[in-house]
């Protein structure tokens, strides 16, 4: 009997080893909405080379840095700005950099720009629809106010932000309002506007890179990362030839 139960305990621990033999190495990436459509396609490409499993955290920049500076868990840190990483340097857990690629902002119309916008200044137009994002909440909110500023001043700023019809939380969230014809006027990231799904719904309206220039995308290695020999794998895949591609598939680059 006790030569039974020796061999019953012997053959649990066995399985209980194998599990944690088997046990594949998680990371975790805290991605700006706005990227995550390449970062998921390369996070496949990582998962498949390093035999690893890579989960993404997405939202808004200063809410995803808030999330990790609570938590301390996580990889990498990739806001829809490098100015998240300059303000937060001072935190001490954004440590190694990589540059992937830029965000530059845009004025976002409904399709062949039915109600004829014609630049900035329609932001203040009561007969429209007006969306921008809240400054507090995602990069492209932090952008417009830089944008609204650059153009005329806090005066400026206030007034269209007055206009509004509803205040957004994110890039995800302006196209959504356009789409569903809840809106007719956002800014909100370029890129996000030629994406399959917004492409035959959106149209841009350029605006002149001296009040809306282009922001650079800085992928951040954690300084909690548990896995940081993957996770600057990830980065410098990211900034490889392969990498570049990817980004300048989903706009991201030139």
């Amino acid at each position: 009997m006790v030569n039974r139960l020796v061999v019953i305990f012997l053959f649990f621990v066995t399985i209980n080893l194998q599990l944690f033999a088997q046990q594949k190495p998680q990371l975790l990436i805290y991605c700006g909405i706005t990227m995550v459509k390449p970062i998921k396609e390369i996070a496949k490409i990582i998962e498949e080379k390093y035999d690893c499993e890579i989960k993404i955290s997405q939202g808004g920049s200063k809410d995803l840095y808030d999330s990790l500076k609570y938590s301390k868990i996580g990889d990498l840190y990739l806001p829809g700005s490098d100015s998240y990483r300059i303000n937060n340097l001072k935190d001490g857990f954004l440590l190694d950099e990589a540059y992937v690629g830029y965000n530059q902002a845009a004025l976002f119309v409904q399709k062949k720009n039915p109600l004829k916008v014609q630049g900035i200044e329609d932001l203040l137009n009561p007969n429209l629809g007006v969306i921008l994002c809240d400054p507090k909440s995602g990069s492209i909110g932090k952008m417009t106010e830089k944008i609204l500023k650059n153009h005329k001043g806090e005066d400026f700023f206030f007034e269209a932000y007055n206009n509004v019809i509803v205040i957004g939380t994110d890039s995800r969230n302006l196209n959504k309002a356009l789409i569903d014809k809840e809106a007719d006027l956002a800014i909100n990231w370029k890129a996000t506007a030629f994406w399959p799904e917004n492409k035959d719904h959106i149209d841009i309206i350029d605006l002149d890179e001296k009040i809306a220039p282009k922001q650079r995308l800085v992928i951040n290695l954690l300084s909690f990362s548990k896995h940081p020999d993957i996770a600057k794998a990830f980065m410098r895949y990211a900034q490889s030839i392969q990498g570049q591609e990817i980004m300048k598939k989903y706009g991201f680059l030139d």
